[in-house]
């Protein structure tokens, strides 16, 4: 593995400036380092490490690979240059290599040294949350990259001081297990009392303990959803987020006079505002028809209890203003999900509502999973859901709604898989700009294809969505245990 070649103690001297938001010309999620670059031979304390594999984290999920996951979704239109053929599923394995270095060189090798410096110094309180914060950070990296990429290589990259120069790659499945146990693992170290419970580098709860084991739960949940093992995902999103300021996302950090710091602002603002203008679009896309204003547009959710129209204005990517260059001004605050300080969703309430509404009706009753799709309804009547002006109608649903004829089930399914579908076009909408509608896209395929959200092909040359992304080029030319001949359209191991 290129990237992980003799680095005797070497830390990269970009994440630990990323770590403190240094940021001169490049939003974070842009910058292109060299892996054997600028090196030092000091162990730095864990506390500057810990930021930037959140960093990293943030750059995984909701940057580049993202953005294209919703473009083959229905969520986006690529427009222009590299964009446009992204959008017609023309790809390299190039495309991968920037979020493939931030996983395995900005999280994973990032971790073992927070590890190595406290088998160096002592493990301390503060220690515990910085580790047990950690294994969180990679649960959610490491899951997001298994999700898209399939088998990774895990296992192998251990704690060692000379990396497995050609580690080998671990099955989807024995991935997902590993996080089972790496979550449980950090869920016992913030139940320990003699763990921390404050932490100032800590960008998403400043090391509120009880918050980050809800993320934990809910990671374990979506996991166990990806790989369809539905009861465990109920009960685990059970203890999972329980309310909206647990949310785990990304919240722009501003200065002192209120602006937001250049090159840290929410990532779609950032996307734009760097000379990406007009390359995506929402424009005709399935995304904006499904919360489509006009009740005669066929693909509507409205109906007499749902009214979209205050998120159709905060999903308008393409909403004009003046501008000064390529920088937007007058989107600057977080009334749309592009805006400079729109803090950018990774692990929510709302999707641990989701699992709980899907599973709950899958394992126990419909009834169950109707109460938790009605709390994630009047959640939505809040500006905490997406805070923009509009008509909001989001009335509680009965189960009668999902009988044959019924308002939710017009075509005469069975009121079960009516209501499955309900929660799964909620989970489309709700997921805009992470990965969540194409996961979903790609999990229900083979098996509930009757229940998926109907996204049109983007060209007329296919029949199945592309199932993954094709790892970084660079581990192709440089690991003989890579895995070659795969394309966009194989499936993964999970989804086959």
């Amino acid at each position: 593995m290129l990237i992980f070649k003799k680095m005797k103690n070497k830390i990269l001297i970009l994440f630990i400036c990323t770590s403190l938001f240094f940021s001169c010309e490049k939003s974070f999620e842009e910058l292109n380092f060299n892996q054997n670059a600028i090196t030092t031979e000091e162990i730095v304390p864990a506390d500057l490490l810990i930021k930037g594999t959140m960093l990293a984290n943030i750059s995984i999920n909701l940057s580049h690979l993202q953005r294209i996951s919703g473009m083959w979704s229905g969520q986006y239109r690529g427009e222009i240059a590299n964009y446009l053929n992204l959008y017609n599923y023309i790809i390299t394995a190039s495309e991968s290599d920037s979020a493939w270095q931030y996983l395995y060189n900005g999280i994973l090798k990032q971790n073992r040294e927070i590890v190595k410096y406290y088998d160096s110094v002592g493990l301390d309180a503060e220690g515990r949350l910085i580790i047990a914060i950690s294994k969180i950070i990679e649960a959610n990296a490491v899951g997001t990259a298994t999700a898209i990429w399939g088998n990774i290589p895990y296992s192998d990259i251990n704690s060692s001081e000379d990396f497995f120069y050609d580690p080998k790659f671990d099955t989807q499945s024995e991935v997902y297990a590993s996080l089972q146990t790496l979550l449980d693992e950090a869920i016992a170290m913030f139940q320990d009392q003699r763990t921390f419970n404050t932490l100032s580098e800590d960008i998403h709860f400043e090391g509120d303990k009880a918050k980050w084991i809800e993320v934990a739960y809910t990671l374990k949940a979506r996991y166990y959803l990806q790989s369809k093992q539905y009861g465990l995902a109920y009960q685990n999103a059970l203890k999972g987020i329980s309310g909206f300021t647990s949310s785990m996302q990304f919240t722009p950090p501003e200065a002192p006079d209120g602006s937001v710091v250049f090159g840290t602002e929410n990532l779609l603002y950032r996307f734009r505002a760097g000379g990406n203008r007009g390359f995506m679009t929402v424009t005709n896309t399935f995304c904006r028809d499904l919360i489509a204003i006009a009740s005669a547009n066929p693909n509507t959710r409205r109906n007499a209890k749902t009214n979209e129209v205050t998120r159709r204005n905060y999903y308008n990517l393409d909403a004009t203003s003046s501008s000064t260059g390529n920088l937007i001004t007058g989107f600057n605050s977080s009334t749309r999900i592009y805006g400079e300080k729109t803090a950018m969703n990774l692990v929510t309430f709302q999707e641990n509502l989701l699992i709980l509404a899907e599973t709950g009706a899958r394992t126990v009753s419909t009834a169950e999973g109707l109460t938790h799709l009605n709390t994630l309804r009047a959640f939505h009547l809040t500006d905490e859901s997406f805070n923009r002006s509009g008509t909001r109608v989001y009335d509680a649903y009965v189960l009668a709604d999902f009988d044959a004829g019924g308002m939710e089930n017009e075509d005469n399914i069975a009121p079960q898989r009516a209501f499955l579908r309900e929660v799964i076009e909620e989970r489309y909408v709700t997921g805009f700009g992470t990965f969540m509608p194409w996961n979903d896209l790609r999990r229900l395929r083979k098996s509930d294809s009757d229940i998926m959200v109907p996204v049109p092909f983007n060209n007329g040359n296919i029949s199945i969505y592309p199932q993954r992304f094709i790892i970084s080029q660079n581990e192709l030319n440089s690991n003989e245990n890579a895995p070659t001949g795969l394309t966009i359209f194989d499936p993964t191991e999970v989804n086959q």
